[in-house]
């Protein structure tokens, strides 16, 4: 470490910065504010140092930090472990004995790779189960790219952005011929899972495409392999590990199993903590490409992340002030990329996205709850604005019979817009009293909050105008996306309708929930999975509920209200499937008693 080195001040420090201990920059905004997202508020009578920050070159840049804390300060745990600090004494001393050990069975360490010997015999064999032939195998990482990876970044799917689609191709012909299988585990089971995924939505078309394969059973024989060898997977902390979390959490996730998905999810933010992948300071590779690759594995573990803080109504597990990794980008160097016509460009946007709800997402609680609000609101405003236009949905034939990648993205990102304006105004529409243990419809004073809430539902129950894009969606990994945000949109539509009846909003609201249900139906239909046909039972039953609800507000108009106790929010994010619990005000022991009467 250069001891010499000049170090920004604490005390010029922005507000923000200052609270978490973190290392400021001398412009404003600062660049962590920026990253996360957040206002970047000037420390009141704070001198700024434009003196230039320190470079993070290495694994003691976390050190330098806590070095640069005052007497008033706190300390903060430096990432970094007790191997981390062994390697480096045999660095400094120009010692290489750190190479030969294996510190596997240590919190940080690894295996050696020369313990890792060739496995004799074909890949095949290792997998444990018979596969088809290698043309079979090609057509599902096809579909993969097709159906996963546009969507998910690796959700590139919402995976050409879990991965670097023309490095992993060449990768996996390069391991179809082998005949051995080496020590590199982790990529052999990655191919399967990409397999398993393809063969999955090829299962989807119609069956004269099939030929004589039964790509279902390819499918669900692969990830049931996959998921008993899921504790050997993720014992080794490698990026493929994280890939894989992704993938199989998120397949898991919108596919049925929500809590298994969330589960692997957690495992894979763990994993990826551990081998660094938050921050760009700590990676080693000069590869262009492993970069790339590490970005877009980070941003979509990221973005996994926040989605299912949404849909479980639950914090965050990661911290956007803890994370520092540049924006994902094409590398295909030498050529030139238009990148508002790039499939990539959507994967940018929608990561900004939910970059801007960071702060909310992850619950820390606000000093000044309205403005946060505000200021939240005019970004993701000031995001829709800025929007490519390729990106726009509204720039699509309604009723065009070609559906590009491109115009799927469009509408994938306009449903995610939405859904997200939704969650956060949802809780300033409707607010919960304590006292009474009442929910009360939007006051005065949250009547924005409350017209935005509508107009984002009444957005997303107008995409039954695009049908032939809906239609080409659900039939890739974006399905259960579009599923469950059709449903929150019901249900919070259904709410508006309580809350006020007998106006023009609730008449606008029962429209919006007629248009929903209608593509609920229409979804369920395909039998992909439970989510449509749930979604569909649930707001059948609050129609029946807000019938009911109006006839009771049109004989006793101050009960109105009251038809919205009791839930409770929990820490300013709700789980839309908990809304149906409204009924219980109703005095009837089920929905059936309700539509039996």
């Amino acid at each position: 470490m250069n001891a010499t080195r000049k170090r920004q001040k604490v005390s010029s420090a922005c507000q923000r910065c200052r609270e978490r201990k973190l290392g400021c920059d001398a412009d404003r905004p600062c660049q962590l504010c920026t990253r996360a997202g957040a206002e970047c508020v000037p420390r009141n009578g704070g001198r700024i140092d434009t003196a230039k920050p320190p470079e993070r070159d290495s694994d003691y840049s976390r050190d330098d930090q806590t070095n640069r804390l005052g007497s008033e300060d706190t300390v903060i745990a430096s990432e970094s472990n007790i191997v981390n600090l062994s390697t480096m004494m045999f660095v400094e001393t120009a010692s290489n004995q750190h190479l030969v050990h294996d510190t596997s069975a240590l919190p940080g360490g690894t295996k050696p790779m020369n313990c890792a010997l060739p496995i004799a015999g074909s890949w095949r064999d290792l997998i444990g189960i018979e596969l088809p032939a290698d043309d079979v195998l090609d057509d599902c990482v096809k579909s993969f790219f097709l159906s996963v990876d546009w969507f998910m970044m690796v959700r590139i799917i919402e995976l050409l952005y879990v991965f670097h689609e023309e490095s992993f191709k060449r990768r996996y012909e390069e391991f179809l011929h082998q005949q051995r299988a080496y020590h590199d585990s982790d990529f052999l089971w990655i191919c399967m899972l990409v397999i398993a995924l393809g063969a999955h939505y090829l299962a989807l078309e119609p069956p004269s495409n099939q030929n004589a394969v039964n790509y279902r059973q390819l499918s669900e024989t692969l990830l049931s392999n996959i998921e008993s060898h899921f504790l050997q997977i993720i014992s080794s902390s490698t990026l493929e590990t994280v890939q894989i979390c992704i993938l199989l959490g998120s397949f898991l996730l919108f596919n049925g199993r929500p809590n298994a998905g969330l589960g692997i999810s957690g495992s894979g933010v763990k994993i990826a903590q551990v081998i660094g992948l938050h921050r760009e300071s700590l990676w080693r590779e000069r590869s262009q490409a492993k970069r790339e690759e590490k970005r877009r594995a980070w941003w979509a573990l990221e973005v996994f992340d926040k989605y299912a803080a949404i849909v479980f109504g639950r914090p965050c597990i990661i911290d956007d002030s803890d994370c520092d990794v540049g924006m994902v980008s094409d590398i295909q160097l030498g050529r030139q990329i238009n990148l508002e016509s790039s499939l990539l460009v959507y994967h940018q946007w929608k990561f900004r996205l939910y970059r801007i709800l960071g702060p909310f997402l992850g619950r820390r609680r606000q000093q000044n709850r309205v403005k946060t609000v505000h200021t939240i609101h005019q970004q993701l405003l000031q995001w829709r604005r800025e929007l490519p236009e390729s990106l726009r949905l509204e720039n699509y034939d309604q009723d065009s019979e070609h559906i590009s990648l491109l115009q799927m993205q469009a509408l994938n990102l306009q449903i995610t817009y939405n859904n997200l304006q939704i969650i956060f105004h949802r809780t300033t529409a409707f607010q919960y009293n304590d006292e009474e243990c009442k929910f009360r419809s939007a006051d005065t004073r949250n009547n924005a909050s409350l017209q935005q809430l509508l107009e984002s539902a009444l957005d997303i129950s107008e995409l039954y105008k695009y049908s032939s894009t809906m239609h080409a969606s659900r039939r890739t990994h974006a399905d259960m996306h579009i599923g469950i945000t059709l449903f929150t949109a019901g249900v919070v539509l259904c709410a508006i309708c309580l809350s006020q009846p007998m106006t023009t909003m609730s008449s606008r609201a029962k429209t919006g929930v007629m248009h929903i249900i209608r593509m609920c139906r229409n979804g369920s239909s395909s039998n992909q999975h439970l989510v449509s046909t749930q979604s569909l039972s649930i707001l059948d039953s609050l129609v029946t509920v807000v019938l009911r609800g109006a006839a009771i507000s049109q004989y006793n108009p101050t009960n109105s209200e009251s038809i919205l106790q009791p839930i409770r929010e929990d820490s300013d994010l709700l789980d839309a499937s908990q809304l149906w619990l409204w009924a219980d005000n109703l005095n009837y022991e089920s929905f059936n008693e309700i539509q039996n009467n």
